[in-house]
C-alpha cells in the first residue's frame, strides 16, 4: 500500500545543488501567505517592481496599440465611397511592424474595427510584451469562417450572432509568408441600412466592407488558388461585372444622372458653339449619360456626332448611336459607365408612306446599365393644328411596332415596347398644338407672361395634355413642370415668332415625356428649352432626370466597353486646335 502525500505539488520548485534544499538560495525560507501558509511560487518580479507599476504599463501598452489602430470613423449622415479606405492602406506598413500576429487588446467599440493581419515573423510560440498568455490559437487566414463563405458561397452573408467584433478582435493569425489582409467593417449604422439588403443588425454589411472585400477579392487573388481555378468556386455573385458591389463602387448612391435633349434642326447646320444646348448654365455638374434626338436633321450626321463630342470633351464617349432618314438619335455616355452596358438595340418606325416614308415616324435605342433597362424614342409625328387623331394614331403605332428588346433578357415581353423596359424617355418634335388664337398666345407670351416662370404655366388648349387626360395617347407617362415660352415657330436668326404669310400660331410642339415601371425610379429635375440657339425655326428643348439603379447579372449580353472611336479622336483633335486660337493662352503652361 503506498501513502500519497497531502501537500500539494509543486511545479515551481527550483533544484539546488544542495542537498534538502527546496527553494533557490536567495529564498531561504518560502513567503507568508494570506492564509498563513508558506507561499511555494517565487517572486515574479524585476526588481523595483511591483504588481501594480506593471499593471499600469500593460495599461500604457494598451493605449499606444489602440491608438495605432485607430482609423477615422465614417460620418453616419454621409454617403461616400470610403473615406478611410486610402488611410487603411497608407498604414498598412505601419500596422505590419507594430502588429505581429496577436492583437493585444479589443479594438475600440465605437469604430466597429476588425482587423487581421498576417506578418512573416520566423519565430512563432512568443507572445509580445502586454498580449494575454491564455489567448485562443492563431487561426489561418485561408481557413478564418470569413473566407470560408466567401469561397463556397461567392457572397457575403452577415456573421452568426455568436460573433461578435469583441471576441474576434480577440483571435490572431500565425505568421503567413504568402498572406497580407487587412479587412476592416466601419460602418453607421444608417449607411448599413441604406447599403444592405440585408436587416440592419448585420454588422459586416455596408460600403465599408463591400469596398474594402473588393480589394481583397481582386487585388489580393492568391495565384495558386486561381491556377487551380478554384477560387469562389466560379460563382462572382455580388462581385461580378454587373453586381452589387461594383455599382456602389462607380454609383455609391445608386443613382445616375441623364441629359435628354430634342431639337427640329429645319435640316439647318448646327452652330459652332453649343454650349447653350448641351452645357447650360442652369446645370451644376455635366450628367452622367447625355441623349440627343433631332428630327429634320442635319444631313451630316457624323459632323453632327463630332461637333457633339468636341463639346462634351474626354469625359463622354459616343455609346450608340441611330438614324431612320432625317431622324436622329444618339447617346453620349461617361467613360467609365460604357462597361457596365448591355449590348444596345436599335428599332425604328415609319408612319408614312412612299414619298414620305423616312420624314415621320420613330427611332429608339435599348440598353441595360447594370440591371436597370432604359429606351429612349425620339419621334416626329404628323403636322398641322387639325391632326390631333392623326397624332395619336402615330403614337399608337410607334408602341406597338417597336420590336425591342430582342436579345435582352427582359422581365417583361408585350408588345407595347414601353412596358418592356424599366425607365422609358419620349422626345421629339410632337406636333401637337394650342387650340387658342395667335394673338392671344403671342399676347401671353410676349406681353403678360416673364419666363422662366416661377410656377408651372397652365396650358389652356394644349393638345397633347388633353390626350394624355383622355388616356387616348401616352398612358402611364409625365411630363415636367413647363416654365419656359412656345418653341415653335420662329424666324430663323431671330427670337420672332412667325411673321410669314402663314402667320402660324405659336405652341409648345417640342416635348420630352417619360415613364418608369416603379413609381419614383425617374425624376425630372428640370424641364428647359435653349432659346439662344436661333438657326432653327423651332427652339432645343432639354429635360435633366435621375435615375435609380439596381445590380444587375453578367448573364446579359455586354457591350464590352464599345464606342465610336473615330468620333472620340476627331473631337479631341477639334478640342486641341480651339484651345490653340485661345488668344493670350499657353499649351505649355497656364497660369490662372
Amino acid at each position: 500500500m503506498s501513502f500519497r502525500s497531502k501537500e500539494p505539488h509543486n511545479f515551481l520548485r527550483c533544484k539546488s545543488s544542495k542537498k534538502g534544499k527546496k527553494y533557490p538560495d536567495e529564498m531561504a525560507e518560502p513567503p507568508m501567505g494570506r492564509s498563513g501558509r508558506r507561499n511555494t511560487l517565487p517572486n515574479l518580479f524585476p526588481d523595483g517592481e511591483d504588481l501594480q507599476s506593471m499593471l499600469a504599463k500593460q495599461q500604457r501598452d494598451k493605449q499606444k496599440s489602440q491608438e495605432d489602430l485607430k482609423l477615422p470613423a465614417v460620418d453616419k449622415g454621409a454617403r461616400s465611397d470610403v473615406p478611410f479606405l486610402d488611410s487603411l492602406i497608407k498604414r498598412k506598413n505601419k500596422l505590419r511592424q507594430s502588429f505581429h500576429g496577436t492583437l493585444s487588446s479589443s479594438l475600440p467599440s465605437s469604430n466597429k474595427l476588425l482587423m487581421r493581419h498576417g506578418t512573416s515573423s520566423g519565430k512563432s510560440g512568443k507572445s509580445k510584451a502586454g498580449s494575454s498568455s491564455n489567448s485562443t490559437p492563431p487561426t489561418s487566414c485561408e481557413n478564418s469562417p470569413f473566407m470560408k463563405r466567401v469561397e463556397s458561397t461567392g457572397r457575403f452573408r452577415r456573421k452568426e450572432p455568436s460573433d461578435s467584433f469583441e471576441s474576434a478582435a480577440n483571435k490572431s493569425l500565425p505568421s503567413t509568408p504568402n498572406t497580407e489582409t487587412v479587412e476592416t467593417a466601419s460602418v453607421s449604422k444608417s449607411m448599413t441600412d441604406e447599403a444592405s439588403d440585408e436587416p440592419s443588425g448585420a454588422l459586416m454589411e455596408g460600403l465599408a466592407r463591400q469596398a474594402l472585400l473588393a480589394a481583397r477579392v481582386f487585388h489580393l487573388i492568391p495565384v495558386e488558388r486561381a491556377r487551380e481555378r478554384n477560387f469562389l468556386q466560379g460563382r462572382i455573385a455580388s462581385v461580378s461585372l454587373m453586381g452589387k458591389m461594383e455599382l456602389e463602387k462607380v454609383l455609391p448612391h445608386r443613382e445616375v444622372s441623364i441629359f435628354v435633349a430634342t431639337w427640329n434642326m429645319n435640316g439647318q447646320q448646327p452652330p459652332k458653339d453649343l454650349n447653350d444646348l448641351f452645357l447650360p448654365a442652369e446645370l451644376e455638374h455635366v450628367p452622367d449619360i447625355m441623349v440627343v434626338g433631332t428630327q429634320e436633321s442635319f444631313p451630316e450626321k457624323n459632323e453632327w456626332e463630332v461637333q457633339i463630342q468636341e463639346t462634351l470633351g474626354p469625359s463622354h464617349v459616343l455609346f450608340h448611336s441611330a438614324v431612320f432618314g432625317v431622324l436622329h438619335i444618339c447617346i453620349f455616355m461617361r467613360r467609365d459607365l460604357i462597361w457596365f452596358c448591355s449590348i444596345p438595340e436599335e428599332a425604328n418606325v415609319s408612319t408614312r408612306t412612299a414619298a414620305a416614308f423616312r420624314t415621320k415616324g420613330a427611332v429608339a435605342i435599348g440598353f441595360l446599365l447594370f440591371g436597370t433597362s432604359f429606351l429612349f424614342i425620339c419621334s416626329h409625328l404628323t403636322a398641322h393644328a387639325d391632326k390631333v387623331k392623326e397624332r395619336v394614331h402615330d403614337a399608337r403605332r410607334i408602341i406597338g411596332s417597336l420590336e425591342l428588346p430582342r436579345a435582352l433578357p427582359l422581365r417583361c415581353k408585350s408588345k407595347d415596347a414601353t412596358q418592356n423596359y424599366d425607365c422609358v424617355v419620349w422626345s421629339g418634335d410632337l406636333n401637337f398644338r394650342l387650340d387658342q388664337s395667335r394673338e392671344d398666345v403671342v399676347q401671353w407670351a410676349c406681353n403678360d407672361q416673364a419666363f422662366p416662370a416661377d410656377v408651372p404655366l397652365i396650358l389652356n388648349g394644349d393638345q397633347l395634355r388633353q390626350v394624355m387626360e383622355e388616356g387616348s395617347a401616352f398612358n402611364d407617362f409625365q411630363e415636367g413642370p413647363i416654365t419656359f415660352p412656345p418653341t415653335y415657330k420662329y424666324d430663323p436668326g431671330t427670337d420672332h415668332f412667325d411673321t410669314s404669310s402663314k402667320r402660324r400660331t405659336p405652341a409648345y410642339t417640342d416635348r420630352i415625356l417619360f415613364r418608369s415601371r416603379l413609381l419614383h425610379d425617374l425624376e425630372c429635375r428640370q424641364y428647359s428649352s435653349a432659346h439662344q440657339v436661333l438657326t432653327s425655326d423651332h427652339k432645343p428643348v432639354w429635360a435633366l432626370f435621375r435615375a435609380k439603379l439596381r445590380p444587375g447579372k453578367d448573364s446579359v449580353p455586354l457591350a464590352g466597353g464599345q464606342f465610336n472611336r473615330e468620333v472620340y479622336m476627331e473631337g479631341m483633335k477639334r478640342r486641341v486646335a480651339a484651345m490653340e486660337k485661345r488668344k493670350g493662352h499657353s499649351l505649355v503652361c497656364s497660369v490662372q
